[in-house]
Protein backbone atom coordinates (compact mmCIF):
# COMPACT_ATOMS: atom_id res chain seq x y z
CA UNK A 1 0.00 0.00 0.00
CA UNK A 2 3.19 2.57 1.46
CA UNK A 3 4.84 2.13 -2.72
CA UNK A 4 1.54 2.11 -4.31
CA UNK A 5 0.86 5.70 -2.17
CA UNK A 6 4.06 6.71 -3.24
CA UNK A 7 3.79 6.32 -6.65
CA UNK A 8 0.62 7.63 -7.37
CA UNK A 9 1.53 10.99 -5.21
CA UNK A 10 4.64 11.07 -7.57
CA UNK A 11 2.19 11.43 -10.53
CA UNK A 12 0.78 14.13 -8.78
CA UNK A 13 4.08 16.07 -9.07
CA UNK A 14 4.93 14.79 -12.38
CA UNK A 15 3.71 17.58 -14.29
CA UNK A 16 1.21 15.45 -16.32
CA UNK A 17 -1.52 16.81 -18.42
CA UNK A 18 -4.95 16.57 -16.66
CA UNK A 19 -6.06 13.13 -18.54
CA UNK A 20 -2.57 11.69 -18.61
CA UNK A 21 -2.15 12.64 -14.95
CA UNK A 22 -5.92 10.83 -14.17
CA UNK A 23 -5.24 7.99 -16.31
CA UNK A 24 -2.06 7.23 -14.61
CA UNK A 25 -3.77 8.18 -10.75
CA UNK A 26 -5.73 5.00 -11.74
CA UNK A 27 -3.70 2.81 -13.05
CA UNK A 28 -1.27 2.98 -9.76
CA UNK A 29 -4.05 3.50 -7.32
CA UNK A 30 -5.58 0.28 -9.06
CA UNK A 31 -2.70 -1.91 -7.39
CA UNK A 32 -3.57 -1.47 -4.10
CA UNK A 33 -7.72 -0.59 -4.47
CA UNK A 34 -9.65 -2.85 -6.24
CA UNK A 35 -12.73 -1.69 -8.34
CA UNK A 36 -14.59 -2.45 -11.21
CA UNK A 37 -15.17 0.78 -13.04
CA UNK A 38 -14.54 4.44 -12.07
CA UNK A 39 -15.12 7.79 -13.23
CA UNK A 40 -12.81 10.45 -12.58
CA UNK A 41 -13.94 14.18 -13.21
CA UNK A 42 -12.67 17.58 -12.63
CA UNK A 43 -15.13 20.53 -11.74
CA UNK A 44 -15.78 23.61 -12.08
CA UNK A 45 -14.85 25.46 -8.69
CA UNK A 46 -17.38 27.55 -8.46
CA UNK A 47 -20.71 25.40 -9.25
CA UNK A 48 -19.10 21.54 -8.63
CA UNK A 49 -20.58 20.86 -12.04
CA UNK A 50 -18.29 17.83 -14.01
CA UNK A 51 -15.97 19.71 -16.60
CA UNK A 52 -14.35 16.70 -17.90
CA UNK A 53 -14.12 12.82 -16.74
CA UNK A 54 -11.94 9.97 -17.87
CA UNK A 55 -13.81 7.26 -17.15
CA UNK A 56 -13.45 3.35 -17.61
CA UNK A 57 -16.01 0.32 -17.61
CA UNK A 58 -18.90 2.96 -16.99
CA UNK A 59 -21.58 1.47 -18.92
CA UNK A 60 -23.83 4.54 -21.01
CA UNK A 61 -27.12 3.33 -19.23
CA UNK A 62 -25.22 3.98 -15.68
CA UNK A 63 -23.21 7.21 -17.09
CA UNK A 64 -26.64 8.77 -18.23
CA UNK A 65 -28.87 7.81 -15.15
CA UNK A 66 -25.49 9.81 -13.11
CA UNK A 67 -26.36 13.00 -14.65
CA UNK A 68 -29.47 12.81 -15.42
CA UNK A 69 -30.66 11.77 -11.92
CA UNK A 70 -28.33 12.36 -9.37
CA UNK A 71 -25.03 14.71 -10.40
CA UNK A 72 -26.61 17.62 -10.79
CA UNK A 73 -29.50 17.96 -8.60
CA UNK A 74 -27.86 15.70 -5.41
CA UNK A 75 -24.52 14.26 -5.51
CA UNK A 76 -23.09 17.78 -6.97
CA UNK A 77 -24.12 19.30 -3.31
CA UNK A 78 -23.00 16.61 -1.34
CA UNK A 79 -19.61 16.72 -3.13
CA UNK A 80 -19.20 20.39 -2.13
CA UNK A 81 -20.33 20.37 1.02
CA UNK A 82 -18.99 17.38 2.92
CA UNK A 83 -15.20 18.49 1.96
CA UNK A 84 -16.29 21.59 4.30
CA UNK A 85 -16.37 19.38 7.15
CA UNK A 86 -13.53 17.61 6.65
CA UNK A 87 -15.24 14.35 4.86
CA UNK A 88 -13.36 14.14 1.34
CA UNK A 89 -13.95 9.97 1.39
CA UNK A 90 -17.30 8.47 1.26
CA UNK A 91 -19.94 6.27 -0.37
CA UNK A 92 -22.81 8.43 -2.01
CA UNK A 93 -24.74 5.32 -1.52
CA UNK A 94 -24.54 6.02 1.94
CA UNK A 95 -25.26 9.53 1.96
CA UNK A 96 -28.17 9.13 -0.34
CA UNK A 97 -30.61 6.72 -0.71
CA UNK A 98 -31.65 8.16 -4.54
CA UNK A 99 -27.94 6.79 -5.35
CA UNK A 100 -28.03 3.82 -3.75
CA UNK A 101 -31.39 2.63 -5.42
CA UNK A 102 -30.01 3.90 -8.95
CA UNK A 103 -26.66 2.10 -8.37
CA UNK A 104 -28.33 -1.06 -7.57
CA UNK A 105 -30.48 -1.04 -10.82
CA UNK A 106 -27.41 -1.08 -12.61
CA UNK A 107 -25.86 -4.12 -10.00
CA UNK A 108 -23.44 -2.10 -8.02
CA UNK A 109 -23.12 -2.75 -4.54
CA UNK A 110 -20.51 -0.64 -3.05
CA UNK A 111 -19.17 2.67 -4.57
CA UNK A 112 -16.34 5.09 -3.05
CA UNK A 113 -16.18 8.70 -3.88
CA UNK A 114 -13.64 10.64 -3.38
CA UNK A 115 -13.83 15.05 -3.30
CA UNK A 116 -11.03 16.32 -4.45
CA UNK A 117 -10.52 20.05 -3.32
CA UNK A 118 -8.96 22.54 -2.41
CA UNK A 119 -9.31 25.73 -0.62
CA UNK A 120 -12.74 25.37 -0.03
CA UNK A 121 -12.85 24.88 -4.09
CA UNK A 122 -14.28 21.52 -5.63
CA UNK A 123 -11.38 20.88 -8.27
CA UNK A 124 -12.63 17.00 -9.40
CA UNK A 125 -14.47 14.07 -8.00
CA UNK A 126 -13.19 10.09 -8.65
CA UNK A 127 -15.93 7.42 -8.61
CA UNK A 128 -14.46 4.21 -7.81
CA UNK A 129 -17.23 1.15 -8.17
CA UNK A 130 -17.29 -2.52 -7.17
CA UNK A 131 -20.15 -5.07 -8.02
CA UNK A 132 -19.70 -6.40 -5.02
CA UNK A 133 -18.92 -5.46 -1.02
CA UNK A 134 -15.09 -5.41 -0.24
CA UNK A 135 -14.22 -6.01 3.54
CA UNK A 136 -10.96 -3.57 2.98
CA UNK A 137 -13.19 -0.75 2.17
CA UNK A 138 -13.27 0.62 5.56
CA UNK A 139 -9.87 -0.72 6.68
CA UNK A 140 -7.25 0.29 3.88
CA UNK A 141 -9.59 2.02 1.08
CA UNK A 142 -10.75 4.86 2.79
CA UNK A 143 -7.60 6.11 4.98
CA UNK A 144 -5.54 5.57 1.51
CA UNK A 145 -7.41 7.80 -0.50
CA UNK A 146 -7.59 10.33 2.18
CA UNK A 147 -3.92 10.40 2.35
CA UNK A 148 -4.17 10.87 -1.27
CA UNK A 149 -6.96 13.53 -1.65
CA UNK A 150 -5.18 17.04 -0.64
CA UNK A 151 -1.81 15.53 -3.56
CA UNK A 152 -4.27 14.88 -6.34
CA UNK A 153 -5.88 18.09 -5.34
CA UNK A 154 -2.76 19.98 -6.26
CA UNK A 155 -2.34 17.65 -8.97
CA UNK A 156 -4.93 18.41 -10.78
CA UNK A 157 -4.35 22.20 -9.97
CA UNK A 158 -0.69 21.84 -11.94
CA UNK A 159 -2.23 19.75 -14.43
CA UNK A 160 -4.81 22.48 -15.79
CA UNK A 161 -2.05 25.18 -15.94
CA UNK A 162 -0.04 22.44 -18.26
CA UNK A 163 -3.16 21.73 -20.27
CA UNK A 164 -3.87 25.81 -20.64
CA UNK A 165 0.24 25.96 -21.77
CA UNK A 166 -0.33 23.37 -24.39
CA UNK A 167 -3.65 24.55 -25.82
CA UNK A 168 -1.35 27.76 -26.26
CA UNK A 169 1.31 25.72 -28.02
CA UNK A 170 -1.47 24.28 -30.23
CA UNK A 171 -3.62 27.26 -30.98
CA UNK A 172 -4.21 28.23 -34.86
CA UNK A 173 -5.63 31.43 -34.29
CA UNK A 174 -9.44 30.38 -35.27
CA UNK A 175 -11.71 32.74 -34.64
CA UNK A 176 -13.53 32.51 -31.04
CA UNK A 177 -17.11 31.94 -32.39
CA UNK A 178 -19.69 30.38 -30.24
CA UNK A 179 -21.77 27.48 -31.00
CA UNK A 180 -25.19 26.75 -30.17
CA UNK A 181 -27.01 23.51 -29.16
CA UNK A 182 -30.21 22.81 -29.16
CA UNK A 183 -31.90 19.84 -26.65
CA UNK A 184 -35.44 18.76 -26.09
CA UNK A 185 -36.56 17.73 -23.10
CA UNK A 186 -35.36 14.43 -23.51
CA UNK A 187 -31.70 15.93 -24.48
CA UNK A 188 -31.83 14.86 -27.71
CA UNK A 189 -30.49 17.37 -30.32
CA UNK A 190 -32.87 19.38 -32.62
CA UNK A 191 -30.13 21.93 -33.53
CA UNK A 192 -26.11 22.07 -33.61
CA UNK A 193 -24.60 24.56 -35.48
CA UNK A 194 -20.95 24.35 -36.97
CA UNK A 195 -19.28 25.60 -34.36
CA UNK A 196 -20.91 23.72 -31.79
CA UNK A 197 -19.67 20.57 -33.62
CA UNK A 198 -16.01 21.80 -33.40
CA UNK A 199 -16.36 22.75 -29.71
CA UNK A 200 -17.87 19.44 -28.62
CA UNK A 201 -15.66 17.17 -30.69
CA UNK A 202 -12.96 19.02 -27.86
CA UNK A 203 -14.90 18.77 -25.12
CA UNK A 204 -15.36 14.75 -25.40
CA UNK A 205 -14.95 12.70 -22.40
CA UNK A 206 -12.50 9.50 -22.19
CA UNK A 207 -13.88 6.06 -21.77
CA UNK A 208 -17.03 7.04 -21.24
CA UNK A 209 -20.05 7.92 -24.01
CA UNK A 210 -23.54 10.00 -23.58
CA UNK A 211 -26.44 9.12 -25.67
CA UNK A 212 -26.00 11.61 -29.03
CA UNK A 213 -22.23 12.24 -28.16
CA UNK A 214 -23.29 15.10 -25.99
CA UNK A 215 -20.20 15.58 -23.21
CA UNK A 216 -21.45 14.91 -19.90
CA UNK A 217 -20.61 18.15 -19.10
CA UNK A 218 -23.18 19.60 -20.95
CA UNK A 219 -25.61 16.74 -20.63
CA UNK A 220 -24.86 17.90 -16.80
CA UNK A 221 -25.44 21.56 -17.45
CA UNK A 222 -28.76 21.22 -19.22
CA UNK A 223 -30.17 18.91 -16.28
CA UNK A 224 -29.11 21.52 -14.15
CA UNK A 225 -30.94 24.36 -15.88
CA UNK A 226 -34.93 22.39 -15.72
CA UNK A 227 -33.82 21.70 -11.98
CA UNK A 228 -33.55 25.15 -11.52
CA UNK A 229 -36.64 26.00 -13.13
CA UNK A 230 -38.30 25.21 -9.82
CA UNK A 231 -36.29 27.52 -8.09
CA UNK A 232 -37.08 30.23 -10.28
CA UNK A 233 -34.13 30.24 -12.35
CA UNK A 234 -34.07 29.39 -16.60
CA UNK A 235 -30.06 29.50 -16.80
CA UNK A 236 -27.14 28.23 -15.44
CA UNK A 237 -23.54 28.85 -16.42
CA UNK A 238 -20.50 26.57 -16.41
CA UNK A 239 -16.55 27.15 -17.66
CA UNK A 240 -15.22 23.72 -18.77
CA UNK A 241 -11.84 22.60 -20.30
CA UNK A 242 -11.44 20.96 -23.50
CA UNK A 243 -9.03 17.73 -24.48
CA UNK A 244 -6.76 20.85 -26.85
CA UNK A 245 -6.82 22.42 -22.71
CA UNK A 246 -8.65 25.51 -24.06
CA UNK A 247 -10.98 27.33 -21.46
CA UNK A 248 -14.65 26.95 -22.61
CA UNK A 249 -18.13 29.19 -21.47
CA UNK A 250 -21.11 27.03 -21.58
CA UNK A 251 -24.79 29.13 -20.51
CA UNK A 252 -27.70 27.18 -20.56
CA UNK A 253 -30.60 28.52 -20.84
CA UNK A 254 -34.42 27.20 -21.00
CA UNK A 255 -36.54 27.95 -24.01
CA UNK A 256 -39.98 28.94 -24.13
CA UNK A 257 -42.70 25.94 -23.71
CA UNK A 258 -44.47 24.33 -27.09
CA UNK A 259 -47.60 23.17 -27.81
CA UNK A 260 -47.23 20.29 -25.43
CA UNK A 261 -45.81 21.91 -22.51
CA UNK A 262 -42.33 20.58 -23.48
CA UNK A 263 -39.30 23.08 -22.75
CA UNK A 264 -35.85 23.14 -25.00
CA UNK A 265 -32.58 23.64 -23.61
CA UNK A 266 -30.18 26.33 -25.54
CA UNK A 267 -26.46 25.70 -24.83
CA UNK A 268 -24.18 28.77 -26.10
CA UNK A 269 -20.46 27.04 -25.84
CA UNK A 270 -18.01 29.42 -26.46
CA UNK A 271 -14.42 29.44 -26.03
CA UNK A 272 -13.58 31.81 -22.60
CA UNK A 273 -12.18 35.02 -22.93
CA UNK A 274 -9.39 35.98 -21.27
CA UNK A 275 -10.55 37.83 -18.33
CA UNK A 276 -12.37 34.69 -17.49
CA UNK A 277 -9.52 32.91 -17.37
CA UNK A 278 -7.22 35.24 -15.78
CA UNK A 279 -9.80 35.09 -12.68
CA UNK A 280 -10.17 31.23 -12.82
CA UNK A 281 -6.15 31.19 -12.58
CA UNK A 282 -5.52 33.08 -9.75
CA UNK A 283 -7.37 30.30 -8.20
CA UNK A 284 -5.25 27.62 -9.76
CA UNK A 285 -2.38 29.94 -8.20
CA UNK A 286 -3.76 29.91 -4.69
CA UNK A 287 -4.54 33.18 -4.38
CA UNK A 288 -6.19 34.24 -1.17
CA UNK A 289 -9.88 35.40 -1.71
CA UNK A 290 -8.17 39.28 -0.55
CA UNK A 291 -5.70 38.15 -3.79
CA UNK A 292 -8.10 36.95 -5.81
CA UNK A 293 -10.03 40.51 -5.02
CA UNK A 294 -7.28 43.12 -5.86
CA UNK A 295 -6.03 40.51 -8.84
CA UNK A 296 -9.36 40.99 -10.77
CA UNK A 297 -9.69 45.12 -10.05
CA UNK A 298 -5.60 45.62 -11.68
CA UNK A 299 -6.72 43.45 -14.51
CA UNK A 300 -9.62 45.82 -14.62
CA UNK A 301 -6.82 48.53 -14.84
CA UNK A 302 -7.90 50.18 -10.94
CA UNK A 303 -5.46 52.06 -9.94
CA UNK A 304 -4.19 51.12 -6.09
CA UNK A 305 -6.16 54.04 -4.77
CA UNK A 306 -9.43 53.33 -5.92
CA UNK A 307 -8.84 49.66 -5.27
CA UNK A 308 -8.12 50.74 -1.64
CA UNK A 309 -11.19 53.09 -1.01
CA UNK A 310 -13.62 50.05 -2.96
CA UNK A 311 -12.39 47.35 -0.45
CA UNK A 312 -11.76 49.53 2.66
CA UNK A 313 -7.96 48.79 3.25
CA UNK A 314 -4.86 51.45 2.91
CA UNK A 315 -2.93 51.83 -0.62
CA UNK A 316 -0.14 50.29 1.22
CA UNK A 317 -2.45 46.97 2.35
CA UNK A 318 -3.18 47.09 -1.43
CA UNK A 319 0.31 46.78 -2.76
CA UNK A 320 1.12 44.40 -0.23
CA UNK A 321 -1.83 42.05 -2.24
CA UNK A 322 -0.33 42.90 -5.23
CA UNK A 323 3.64 41.98 -4.10
CA UNK A 324 2.63 38.70 -2.82
CA UNK A 325 0.17 37.88 -5.51
CA UNK A 326 3.09 38.60 -7.96
CA UNK A 327 5.71 36.61 -5.60
CA UNK A 328 3.15 33.59 -6.08
CA UNK A 329 3.41 33.57 -10.10
CA UNK A 330 7.19 34.43 -9.88
CA UNK A 331 6.77 38.00 -12.34
CA UNK A 332 7.30 41.44 -10.64
CA UNK A 333 4.88 44.60 -10.70
CA UNK A 334 1.25 45.12 -12.22
CA UNK A 335 2.50 44.98 -15.80
CA UNK A 336 4.50 41.61 -15.43
CA UNK A 337 0.79 40.09 -13.14
CA UNK A 338 -0.71 41.06 -15.96
CA UNK A 339 0.76 39.87 -18.97
CA UNK A 340 1.33 36.36 -16.54
CA UNK A 341 -2.32 36.29 -16.45
CA UNK A 342 -3.48 37.61 -19.75
CA UNK A 343 -1.27 38.39 -22.35
CA UNK A 344 1.03 35.88 -21.70
CA UNK A 345 -1.77 33.30 -22.32
CA UNK A 346 -2.97 34.69 -25.23
CA UNK A 347 0.59 35.47 -27.32
CA UNK A 348 -0.82 33.26 -30.41
CA UNK A 349 -3.62 35.34 -30.68
CA UNK A 350 -1.76 38.29 -30.06
CA UNK A 351 1.12 37.60 -32.80
CA UNK A 352 -1.52 36.86 -35.00
CA UNK A 353 -2.54 40.37 -35.01
CA UNK A 354 1.06 41.29 -35.52
CA UNK A 355 1.02 43.24 -31.62
CA UNK A 356 4.05 43.46 -29.61
CA UNK A 357 4.09 42.79 -26.15
CA UNK A 358 7.06 44.18 -24.22
CA UNK A 359 7.83 41.72 -21.07
CA UNK A 360 8.24 44.37 -18.09
CA UNK A 361 9.77 43.89 -14.75
CA UNK A 362 8.66 47.56 -12.73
Amino acid sequence: MEAVFNSARRACYAGLDSVTLRREIANRVSAAISFDAHAFSTCDPDTGLMTHTVAEGVPTALARDYVELLYPTTLARVAMDLPRIGVDVYSMAHESPEARSVLRSHGIEEQLHTSISAGGRLWGTWCLIRASASSSTSTRDYPFLRRLAPHLARGLQSAALIDRALAHEKDSGDEDVPGVLVLDSKNRPTLRTRMVARWLEDLRDVGVSMPHDIPVSLASLAYQVRASRNAGQDEEQVRVRGLSGRWYTLRGTLAEPDEHGDRSVVVVVRPSMALEVAALLTQLYGFSAREREVVAAVTRGDATKAIAAAIGVSPHTVTEHIERACYKLGVRGRKALIAKLFFDGYAPRLRQEKRTIANPTA
